[in-house]
């Protein structure tokens, strides 16, 4: 056969083999009692929070969830409100890790639609940067919601090794 057949063939085989080894896996993350925080093993270490996932070595904890009525400044749409996700992170490898709030989280509402990233200026900390090995991240991320909705699911998910995804209720909300 031609050179020039095995070419394509192998492009082929080349390309599959990548689109499966970024196939990670879905890991529950471990639950804590929101109305009753403790402290949790998980993953060779103790956490406080609302739920706690590891994976790689990233160790990921949704320490709570409120809402953000705005400011002067700005405030959400008509009908609409900030869901605000309060996350620790650490990186419990050997190497950095960059982080990205918009590249990790997502957040779906019960229709599986997924929700906007909203930046709003009251927020505690930044989940974006460099984390060197050993240290530990605290930040917030909020979302645009409907108002009358009361169920989401809040997605960590970490590129080839899989996600964690939090199902979170109304009565998260503090």
């Amino acid at each position: 056969m031609k050179k020039s057949f095995w070419v394509p063939v192998l492009l082929v085989v080349l390309a599959t083999s990548l689109v499966l080894a970024g196939c990670g896996e879905t890991v529950a993350p471990k639950k804590v009692d929101p109305h009753k925080p403790g402290i949790e093993e998980y993953g060779g270490g103790t956490t406080q929070g609302i739920a706690a996932a590891r994976l790689g070595d990233l160790q990921f904890t949704l320490n709570g969830v409120r809402c953000e009525p705005g400011s002067d400044l700005a405030k959400p749409a008509a009908g609409k409100r900030w869901l605000v996700f309060d996350v620790a992170l650490e990186n419990k490898g050997f190497e950095s890790e960059v982080i990205s709030s918009l590249g990790l989280f997502s957040l779906y509402g019960a229709d599986s639609r997924p929700k906007t990233f909203v930046p709003v200026p009251n927020l505690k900390g930044s989940l974006d940067g460099k984390l060197e090995a050993g240290r530990k991240i605290s930040g917030e991320i909020a979302f645009e919601i409907d108002e009358e909705e009361t169920e989401w699911e809040f997605v960590f998910e970490v590129f080839r090794i899989g996600k964690a995804t939090c199902n979170v209720t109304a009565d998260t909300i503090k």
